[in-house]
């Protein structure tokens, strides 16, 4: 069977429609909390898990509120399953207001089938579509930006994460291992998923009715020869199959503190023909820091108090001195990694507060130089960053010039703020 073609569709602006499929039965999510499928109830709808409360929102509502505030999407259109508009528009429309429109549309039997039906309803303002999975609550709206900007000469683009388990093929049936496969060229996909329009239309009027059986919509396009493009990512993007994910997401998302503190500090020898890095900027001087890496005592400390902030050790547990690699490794780079790991844990740094005590050489305007960089390498305004020079009034090596010491207090707050 072919897919009727879709006329009109002509593209006049270069804004995004967003589907949400949001027509399955959730089976395996019933299953996970009752026990077993029988338990579902006359009358029940099939799309349950998406009203399911995260920090007193329903599930899907995290995902519209996400897509919603993305100045280039246009438009959001939900497949919903049988009766699944009345209830969709009593508990969630009649209650929130969103910018963007949102539309409702029947969805189909299968995930894909409800994107189809999606698409016949996409503004022909829109030259791109996005695809989520209503059941991924933690998607951020910079997420779709940050696509956009990959899909620069290719068809689509998906977002997920490179594989890091070992990935093995084994024969149905038996067990038997056949062979194993290269994780580096193993990428999990996730969504959201970005296409060019008439790309994806294309690909669903292709292949007629056989697209209806695929998990994701670049399979299709992939299918159709289409270029796809992999984005990936560390983020957290649990997609809520059982009720204990749903139970994993609350945890990541409603224990999180608002503030958390990290307290950090490093103190490092001064030795002849040696760089002096400081806060990623180099300054003048005849001595420098003596370390493994750059030595740099500034991000070196702002590491320590980034990591101690979300429990995950310190800077000596993930870039150790006895390992080669770090051999003269710049500081930016650990303070990038530790960044990642706060991601994690759904924190980012919203205010620092240093003080470098040197006798020797005077920081004096190179401070606002510093303070600049540190404000570009952690994402905040230079009036959330706080900068000192004290000297040690010549007392212990610091006040005699022999070595540099920072102490540092850092403070994260939610990254979806």
């Amino acid at each position: 069977m072919r897919l009727k073609k879709i006329v009109g569709m002509k593209e006049r602006s270069n804004g995004v429609s967003v589907i949400i499929p949001a027509a399955g039965e959730g089976r395996r999510f019933r299953e996970s909390r009752n026990g077993s499928a029988s338990s579902r109830s006359k009358g029940r709808t099939t799309i349950d898990k998406l009203y399911f409360q995260i920090q007193g929102r329903p599930l899907i509502v995290h995902a519209l509120r996400a897509f919603d505030s993305v100045s280039s999407v246009q438009e959001i259109i939900v497949a919903l399953g049988p009766g699944g508009q009345t209830r969709f528009r009593r508990e969630i429309l009649s209650r929130m207001k969103f910018k963007k429109p949102v539309v409702l549309v029947r969805g189909g039997a299968t995930r894909a089938e409800s994107v189809w039906q999606a698409l016949k309803r996409v503004s022909k303002k829109s030259a791109y579509v996005c695809v989520h999975d209503a059941a991924r609550p933690l998607v951020q709206s910079a997420w779709v930006t940050h696509l956009l900007q990959n899909l620069n000469g290719w068809d689509g683009v998906v977002l997920g994460r490179r594989a890091t388990a070992t990935v093995k093929v084994f024969q149905s049936g038996t067990g038997k291992i056949k062979k194993t496969l290269d994780r580096n060229q193993i990428f999990e996909a996730e969504t959201p998923q970005i296409f060019k329009k008439d790309v994806l239309l294309k690909a669903y009027q292709a292949l007629g009715s056989r697209a209806f059986h695929a998990t994701d919509d670049a399979s299709l396009v992939e299918t159709t020869g289409g270029r796809m493009k992999a984005v990936s990512h560390s983020h957290p993007n649990i997609k809520v199959t059982t009720y204990q994910d749903l139970i994993l997401v609350r945890k990541m998302i409603e224990k999180t503190p608002a503030l958390r503190f990290g307290l950090g500090s490093d103190r490092h020898r001064l030795v002849s023909k040696r760089p002096f890095f400081l806060g990623g900027v180099r300054i003048h001087s005849s001595v420098g820091p003596l370390g493994h890496s750059d030595g740099d005592p500034l991000l070196h400390a702002i590491t320590d108090a980034i990591l101690g902030a979300v429990g995950a050790g310190d800077i000596g547990d993930f870039f150790p001195n006895t390992a080669k690699q770090w051999k003269n490794k710049r500081s930016d780079w650990f303070l990038k990694k530790a960044l990642e790991i706060a991601a994690r844990s759904l924190v980012r740094p919203v205010q620092v507060d240093a003080t470098v005590i040197l006798e020797r050489p005077k920081l004096g305007p190179r401070k606002k130089k510093i303070q600049a960089h540190l404000a570009k390498l952690l994402s905040l305004p230079i009036t959330q960053i706080g900068l000192k020079a004290k000297t040690a009034e010549g007392l212990g090596p610091e006040g005699e010039g022999k070595a540099v010491s920072c102490e540092v207090l850092v403070v994260l707050g939610s990254s979806e703020s």
